[in-house]
């Protein structure tokens, strides 16, 4: 595909200094993107999702109308090396400190079901619940929804910042990203706070139809459905890939099933940030 010219400040709306940002930050995710995803290319194991940085033909995509930040998605494949520190890493920070969502704002996530498990609602309140208590964050689920979520295919970034976390099944026809080896893709945009901060919102997260499918059908599937839905949630909030084999947050499927203790340390960290 042929690189897109970058669009200008005034076609965001956003300030010079804004802009200058963003696109040194554009410009930092694409190097970092580029090195990763030449060091991790699928083993030929079906893989599950962590995020990884977009393409850079993809670049361009995550520009919101209402100021924005960098959606970035996650993929992984299965291995069985790497540390077994307890360690977290945060996706973006202000400075010495991690960006995430508000810590006195109601969050909600919205389900998209259609083309998920049966139990896809029960399964996303399971992977809440347990969100909600290792972050302290008043997360809630409001319920199941037809049609698209918002932002549902990290390209068209027509949400706003009122906009729940939504999470939705997709395949490959639907969305390029998700393809063959990758079992999810999820992440938040940002917007800009008083006095020069930044906070998430409106976070999505993708789901592999076919992977889910097949997950289904396996003795204890479920447990890798959580598993799955747990890692993107902790992209969504704010958690970035760790090479520790003790971590949920691996950047490889190492057959984990649940946070480990730098996970939960990380996102206790994201569960205080800013009441904005």
């Amino acid at each position: 595909m042929d690189e897109q010219n970058p669009p200008t400040a005034a076609e965001l709306g956003v300030s010079p200094g804004q802009y200058d940002r963003i696109m040194r930050d554009l410009q930092r995710r694409q190097a970092a993107g580029a090195a990763a995803l030449a060091q991790h290319r699928p083993t030929g194991a079906r893989s599950r999702p962590v995020a990884a940085p977009p393409s850079a033909s993809r670049a361009w995509l995550v520009v919101l109308g209402v100021i924005v930040g960098i959606v970035v998605v996650s993929r992984l494949v299965v291995t069985h090396s790497g540390h077994s520190d307890p360690v977290y890493a945060f996706m973006r920070t202000n400075g010495d400190r991690p960006v995430t969502y508000s810590s006195c704002r109601p969050i909600q996530v919205a389900v998209y079901p259609a083309g998920g498990p049966a139990d896809a609602e029960a399964l996303v309140r399971e992977a809440v619940s347990q969100l909600r208590a290792d972050t302290g964050l008043d997360i809630s689920v409001i319920g199941s929804f037809g049609g698209h979520a918002p932002n549902w295919n990290f390209q068209v970034a027509s949400v706003t910042e009122q906009d729940p976390i939504s999470v939705s099944w997709q395949d490959q026809e639907a969305l390029d990203g998700m393809t063959e080896d990758v079992a999810g893709l999820g992440g938040s945009p940002w917007i800009g706070t008083p006095g020069g901060g930044e906070r998430y919102v409106a976070g999505a997260i993708a789901l592999s139809k076919p992977y889910y499918a097949q997950l289904v059908a396996q003795p204890g599937g479920h447990d890798e459905e959580l598993a799955v839905l747990l890692h993107e949630f902790g992209h969504v909030f704010g958690l970035d890939h760790v090479h520790s084999r003790a971590e949920l947050m691996n950047q490889q499927n190492i057959g984990l099933t649940h946070f480990g203790p730098g996970d939960l340390e990380g996102l206790r960290l994201l569960g205080r940030g800013p009441c904005v």
